[in-house]
């Protein structure tokens, strides 16, 4: 499968864009129109839970490096062209999955590098927002001194 996406994953949109979409939900609507067997789905979904639990032991051992680690593993779906097949973010028409563990696994580092990169943003947010309010409230503090620096002559 080829890249066939205007995208690029080094700009903060795409990674935006990427964070705010499902992959489980994505997964639903492609197995509901492609024809796999029971199987091959529950090992989908085994292969995402066994990576799950995984990912987060070996988070807590040096989360910084381990979050790099997923942001490259979701560099190369991306770049690979699975990511944007599966979001339906490419110009193919349909794609259709070989390797079920695989495909787990993905899921679960997609999955554990999105919720991290929500609330890198979420932080970034209300950082802009405190950070806002503290100019606020500097400049009506300096009002109120120089009012009343006028007024108590």
């Amino acid at each position: 499968m080829s890249l066939k996406t205007d995208l690029d994953f080094e700009t903060k949109e795409t990674k935006e864009l990427l964070s705010k979409l499902d992959f489980g939900y994505f997964l639903k609507e492609h197995l509901a129109v492609e024809t796999y067997s029971q199987e091959q789905i529950d090992t989908i979904y085994n292969s995402f839970e066994e990576t799950m639990a995984t990912l987060k032991k070996r988070a807590k051992k040096n989360k910084k490096q381990f979050i790099y680690f997923l942001e490259g593993q979701n560099r190369k779906a991306f770049t690979g062209g699975f990511l944007p097949a599966m979001f339906h973010l490419d110009k193919s028409r349909s794609h259709h999955f070989s390797d079920f563990e695989a495909v787990g696994e993905t899921w679960a580092y997609f999955k554990f590098w999105a919720d991290h990169y929500k609330k890198k943003l979420t932080r970034k947010k209300v950082w802009e927002l405190i950070t806002k309010i503290g100019s606020l409230l500097a400049i009506l503090l300096s009002l109120i001194k120089i009012w009343e620096l006028f007024h108590s002559r």
